[in-house]
């Protein structure tokens, strides 16, 4: 469960930290949101293994599907401070975190022993509720304001 709060912190703490300093929050959420996926984006370089085992072994190309989305979260990370292109961004994070719900049920199921999976499904009832906040986040931060 340190993951969640990481991963939280890396997204409310500059929010938080330019709305007091009087800046427009829509920056300190865009900021938040590149730093969430900077972190995780690299952890796909750095926990490979551990994240392959949240692919059921039947997944080809496990490895690579985990570098490749990897270089997705990162260049989606910095496409969010991008003005013209931040809102296409947005939208493909978004359906993007649609689409890993699948390995994250999986992962809980399996108990894996990374990012709090090891819980089991009772980790389900905090990360789906965080992938929906991240959404709606995301949303708010990079769709809805351009």
């Amino acid at each position: 469960m340190r993951n969640i709060a990481i991963l939280l912190a890396l997204l409310l703490v500059p929010y938080w930290l330019l709305v007091l300093a009087h800046v427009p929050g829509v920056l300190g959420g865009q900021i938040g949101i590149t730093l969430l996926f900077a972190f995780t984006g690299f952890g796909h370089f750095m926990k490979t293994s551990a994240m392959t085992q949240m692919l059921p072994s039947w997944v080809p190309f496990r490895v690579l599907m985990i570098y490749v989305t990897g270089v997705f979260e990162l260049l989606a990370a910095g496409a969010i401070l991008v003005a013209p292109i931040s809102r296409f961004a947005g939208l493909a994070l978004c359906v993007f975190l649609l689409l890993i719900v699948p390995s994250n049920i999986y992962a809980a199921f399996k108990r894996v022993d990374f990012g709090g999976h090891s819980a089991g499904p009772v980790y389900l009832f905090v990360r789906i509720p965080l992938q929906a906040f991240l959404i709606g986040w995301i949303y708010w931060f990079a769709v809805r304001c351009r």
